[in-house]
Parts: structure tokens; sequence; C-alpha cells
């Protein structure tokens, strides 16, 4: 497992992914700024995303913040109307055309909120038989100073709740990845993973990620099927 740094998309040729792969500034300033603001400025998050533990105190493991746009089959969560996904939808869709593949069963698609003192817990995205998966995560704020800290660790061994995170990490860590604005990171979901929280240094900054997943995919020899599919909806998206 490595982290392998790319320039442009790629047509996957072969499943399962067997390294993580980055791509920075992956949209245009214009649409990357344009997501920023949306998210930042509208009320959809709330406290949702919480990893229960078995302590006596009944606290979870992690609680931050969340937004889910669509679960299972590209269902609408509730409280989202279909106009609040559309920019997202687009997303998908253009992460389908460029990599050259098509969800046969999606999972998730929503956003993450960390601030300081909210470190995410070790986890996968899928079940270990998963084998077509794909997870895609991508990073929407304008500014990050590196010195906040919010990188992602890339682990060969599952973790459970936060006690003994750190241990775990410097035992199992077999890749990191850098939090960096407009940075859009691909892998298999497969791979046990978690995203430290923001430093102290970075006070009230938010380190905000958008989730992009589905348990199988299939892959399309003719892009040009999804290149209709895609421009037919993208003035619908934006």
């Amino acid at each position: 497992m490595k982290v392998v740094h790319i320039d442009k998309p790629f047509k996957i040729q072969d499943m399962p992914l067997k390294d993580i792969y980055v791509l920075d500034n992956w949209l245009s300033t214009e649409l990357y700024h344009y997501f920023d603001k949306l998210i930042t400025h509208n009320s959809w998050w709330s406290k949702t995303n919480s990893v229960t533990s078995d302590s006596p105190t009944g606290l979870p493991h992690h609680s931050f913040w969340g937004a889910s746009f669509f679960g299972q089959n590209f269902e609408l969560e509730p409280d989202m109307k279909p106009s609040d996904t559309y920019f997202v939808k687009y997303l998908i869709k253009r992460l389908e055309t460029e990599f050259g593949f098509k969800y046969t069963r999606f999972q998730y698609a929503g956003l993450n909120s960390q601030t300081q003192g909210c470190p995410g817990t070790i986890h996968t995205d899928c079940r270990p038989d998963d084998v077509w998966n794909i997870s895609f995560l991508y990073y929407p704020n304008r500014f990050w100073n590196k010195n906040w800290g919010g990188t992602l660790r890339m682990l060969d061994e599952g973790h459970s709740g936060l006690d003994g995170r750190q241990e775990h990490i410097e035992k199992h860590q077999k890749a990191e990845v850098e939090f960096v604005p407009n940075r859009l990171v691909i892998f298999d979901g497969r791979i046990p993973h978690g995203a430290d929280a923001p430093n102290e240094s970075a006070r009230y900054m938010d380190r905000k990620s958008l989730v992009i997943r589905g348990d199988e995919v299939e892959l399309v020899k003719d892009s040009n099927l999804l290149y209709k599919d895609f421009t037919k909806h993208k003035g619908r998206f934006l």
C-alpha cells in the first residue's frame, strides 16, 4: 500500500485498487469555491456523525458535525430536498465519468466537519468481501494551514474507539495523506482509516470533507456512454 500522486484522473482498469491515489486541484477554482460557500452557509449540518461506545458514561467515541445527501441506492436522505443535492450528484457523475466506472451498489454521500479535540475513529467503509468497492474523499476548505493538522491515516488493522488510538496508529499505520484544500483521495474502502482532528493552533477552524462511497462498481470500457450521461445532467446540477 502506497500513496500515489496523480496529475489527472485515470480510467480504472483493474479491481481492487492496490494503492491510495491523490489528485490535487481536482475542481476548477470557481467550482471549488462555489461548493465550499454552498456547504458553509447552509443549515444542513447537525451533530449526526457519532460512533457509540461501551463506556459506562454512555459517551460516544467521537461526535462531530455531519450532513447526509444520499444513502443506499442514491436514496435521498431525510430533510434533504432534491435541489440541495444537485451539485453533489454532479460530482458523483463526474467521478464516474473521469475514472471510468459506474456505481452498482451505492452506499453513501455526505459531509463531515471536525474541530480540535474531535479525531475520527479508525474504521472501514465497507465489508471485507466488497472487493469491487471505491471510496472517495474530497477536501473543500478554501483555506488550510498545513500546521493545523488533520492528516488522514491508513492502517493495516482496524481499531475500536479512541482509547489507544495513537498507540495503534504508531504500530499499524501504512500510509498518510495530508489535508490539503481541493484535494481528492481515491482508495479501497476496506482499508482501515481515520482522520486526525485539527490541532489547537487551528482554533475554531473546521476540517471539512465530502465522503462518496459505494460497495460495488462496474468498470465501463466505453467512456462515451458515461460522458453523454454526464453532459446531459451537468447543466441541471449547476
